[in-house]
């Protein structure tokens, strides 16, 4: 019969009203037996798996080193060891902390013994510690652990109330008659110590430091102390300031409003009806601070009889105005408007320049191709010969006119018409012999534009030519850059290769040596008489090798090949013998025969192979591949650390 079956058989016999099925089993380390939702709550993954253990600051110490109960101090917790939970994550690592304590009532000093049975909820189970701890760890329940005869109660923890939204905000001040203040931010205050529970984990954490001094608690908690006290005396300081600031201006506020008044029954009906403001008068902000409102004995009486012409300025008036509000924006539009104009102008003559010299240069294009026209030779003269007879009737008849009228004559021999109609057939003839020469300038346009395009095709062609040339060349460069990186990199790997397979055969062959000297050394200790001046002996020799050995995959750790400080027989030696006593009788056999210094230095030389943390950074169970093997090396390691440790603090004096 278990322990928990026992409890809740006793149970039952004090309590027959509880029948056998009102009683359930609460047992094992797997969280959410009753409530599934827990292991969301408490698992890191939801593979992890939970295990408990009893955390004691005087594990693996020996009797030697316990603390003097005339040094015990009163803040020493004497109680039982503080509860820790261990939590393996599914990829083999391992995390931990400590188990809260639970809520006791008055003159309760401890949880009590385990298993009994509780009330979980209304409803009553015999359980186990690791279940109890499970549910101290759970946030979303409230362990309580009554005075006895009361049962020890799991109920759901009450929820903490939302935090007002005014909590975290801004402050204003308000008053009658007083404008609202600039909002001030609050000071951030820090927050409330953390519950005894937290003080108690970080005490028990720092006790896990053995081999140091541990510092009062006392000291750390008054220094503590007062650095709040002075930070709340900081904070009081600068709020009852603010305080005082604000009383002192909300006083300034309230003389300057019972000074402000305006009388309007000063003024007249009749003036006020007639006065009429000024187009230029602006509004004027008056502010209960800076620019209180004017009274109508000093100002009013000033302003209704001031003369305008001479008008002196003073320090505490308006400038006059000389010129309209609109005036300066006008004249710059003004301006802007004529730059716009002159830009556009410049714009245009640009674009009819242009288009002017365009216009010359396709003219001059088309008469190029044109062939010159020369005229026949019966034109010209004929032409010239009808314009000199005309001129010359003209003349004659001009001056028989004028010698026989004295005047000019209205039968002028000129023809005018006829002159125009001929000039109108020249150029009729003209444009026809253009029109007939069309088809020619336009061919020879056209070849000329052929002829372009050909050219500008065969520039093209050329220039894709090289383009193709070039990206040829660079992709061949390439080619060859990469085929000779890939190359020299398949030398390289290959020469590493090499380079490993010759470390690794060197390692094999150095491994191989050591193993056949180790072997013909060992060979000395197998055959005589055993005596403890020979396991010393043996003990300095394998001390040596062991301490100039690099171990390693070729070379592995092995029990034979560590320096055991046992005194017995190498041929009977075994992991079983390594143990405490065994070290303490060898150390205490050979320190008869050697000198107090000699033995102090094997000793720490003992103290330094065989620490955790020697072989931890040498890497030697890293060497051992199997796992079994790793385990008892790493023990049998352990166990001599941890026996040599108070014969070196008796020596040493730490």
């Amino acid at each position: 019969m278990d322990s928990l079956t026992h409890v809740l058989y006793h149970f039952r016999m004090s309590s027959p009203a509880a029948g056998p099925s009102t009683l359930g089993r609460l047992t094992g380390t797997i969280p959410g037996v009753i409530d599934p939702s827990q292991r969301d709550r408490l698992l890191t993954f939801t593979h992890s798996s939970l295990s408990f253990a009893s955390f004691n600051p005087h594990t693996a110490t020996s009797s030697n080193l316990m603390p003097d109960a005339r040094k015990l101090s009163l803040n020493q917790d004497l109680s039982n060891p503080r509860r820790i939970v261990i939590e393996r994550l599914p990829t083999g690592a391992s995390l931990w902390r400590f188990v809260p304590k639970a809520r006791r009532d008055q003159n309760v000093f401890n949880e009590g013994e385990w298993p009994r049975v509780i009330n979980i909820c209304g409803t009553l189970y015999g359980c186990s510690e690791d279940q109890w701890d499970i549910y101290k760890l759970d946030p979303m329940y409230e362990c309580q652990v009554r005075l006895p005869p009361a049962l020890t109660t799991i109920t759901p923890a009450l929820q903490k109330p939302p935090e007002s939204p005014h909590s975290a905000g801004k402050r204003t001040l308000t008053r009658a008659g007083i404008p609202t203040l600039n909002p001030r931010k609050k000071i951030n205050t820090r927050a409330s110590f953390d519950s005894d529970d937290d003080d108690d984990e970080i005490e028990e954490v720092e006790d896990m430091i053995i081999d140091q001094t541990i510092p009062s608690r006392a000291k750390s908690v008054g220094l503590l102390g007062t650095r709040l006290k002075k930070m709340r005396e900081g904070i009081l300081q600068s709020r009852q300031q603010r305080r005082e600031s604000t009383s002192r201006r909300a006083e300034k506020l309230s003389k300057r409003e019972e000074a402000i008044y305006y009388d309007f029954r000063a003024v007249p009906p009749s003036e006020r009806s007639q006065s009429v403001p000024s187009e230029n008068a602006t509004k004027r902000k008056a502010t209960i601070l800076t620019d209180p409102l004017r009274s109508p004995e000093g100002e009013l009486g000033d302003d209704l009889f001031r003369n305008t012409f001479m008008y002196e300025q003073n320090a505490q008036g308006k400038r006059t105005r000389k010129t309209s509000p609109g005036a300066a924006r006008r004249e710059l539009d003004a301006k802007r408007a004529r730059r716009d104009r002159r830009r556009e102008d410049r714009r245009r003559s640009k674009v009819s320049s242009r288009r002017q010299q365009w216009h010359e240069q396709f003219m001059q294009e088309v008469y190029a191709e044109v062939p010159e026209l020369k005229p026949a030779p019966s034109d010209i003269p004929a032409w010239d010969n009808h314009n000199q007879d005309l001129n010359h009737n003209a003349d004659g008849d001009v001056s028989d006119n004028e010698d026989s009228e004295g005047g000019p004559s209205t039968d002028s021999s000129f023809d005018e018409d006829a002159a125009r109609a001929a000039a109108i057939a020249e150029s009729r003839r003209k444009l026809a012999e253009l029109e007939a020469d069309r088809p020619l300038w336009e061919a020879s346009a056209k070849q000329r534009a052929l002829r372009e395009k050909a050219e500008q095709e065969t520039f093209r062609l050329k220039a894709e030519q090289r383009r193709w040339d070039e990206a040829k060349r660079t992709g061949a460069a390439r080619r060859a850059e990469d085929h000779h990186k890939a190359r020299e990199a398949k030398e390289r790997e290959e020469a590493a290769r090499r380079e490993q397979e010759e470390v690794v055969r060197q390692e094999r062959e150095d491994a191989g040596r050591r193993k056949q000297e180790r072997e013909r050394r060992n060979q000395r200790w197998t055959y005589g008489p055993w005596s403890p001046g020979r396991a010393l002996e043996k003990y300095k020799v394998m001390s040596d090798d062991f301490d100039s050995t690099k171990f390693s995959a070729h070379d592995p750790l092995s029990f034979d090949v560590v320096p055991w400080p046992v005194l017995a027989a190498p041929s009977k030696l075994s992991v079983e013998d390594v143990d405490w006593t065994a070290v303490e009788t060898f150390f205490h056999t050979i320190r008869r025969s050697m000198l107090s210094q000699d033995f102090k230095i094997l000793v720490e030389k003992s103290h330094k192979r065989f620490h955790p943390d020697r072989w931890r950074s040498r890497g030697l169970l890293k060497t051992v591949v199997d796992e079994a093997e790793r385990g008892c090396l790493e023990v049998a390691a352990t166990t001599v650390a941890q026996a040599l440790t108070p014969i070196w603090r008796d020596l040493t004096g730490r």
